[in-house]
Formats: structure tokens, sequence, C-alpha cells
């Protein structure tokens, strides 16, 4: 039983750690862009908003898809 809990923790801190490493990424270059294109600032910007909606939805998919798993048993 001890193993199965260990394998449910490292599944759910990888679908919680994929999001968070890449929005940390995706922040990471939004600070870049807007330091070298501060004119472009709205149009750098929708394009991050963009990028973050694909990837919460992403994200809420696969947690859905995991507990659907979980609870199917």
């Amino acid at each position: 039983m001890g193993s199965v809990a260990f394998i449910f923790i490292i599944i759910f801190i990888v679908l919680m750690g994929i999001p968070c490493v890449g929005v940390a990424w995706i922040g990471t270059r939004l600070i870049n862009q807007l330091g070298r294109y501060p004119s472009r600032t709205p149009a750098i910007q929708l394009s991050v908003v963009l990028k973050l909606v694909v990837l919460e939805v992403v994200s809420w998919t696969l947690l859905l898809l995991f507990f659907k798993i979980l609870v199917a048993e």
C-alpha cells in the first residue's frame, strides 16, 4: 500500500510541477521581452495571455483526467 501512495504523490507532484515550470518560463520570457521592447507592451502581454490560457487548460485537463482515473476504480 505504501508504494501506491508514493506513486500517487509522484504523479501529483509532476502534474502540479509542469505547469509551475511552464509559468515561470513564460514569465521570464515576458520580462525579457518587456525589457527589450517596452513600446510593444500590449502585443507582448496578449501573446503571453494566450500561452497562459493554453497552459491552464492543459493542466486542468491533465488533473481532471488523473482524478477521473482514480475514481474509476
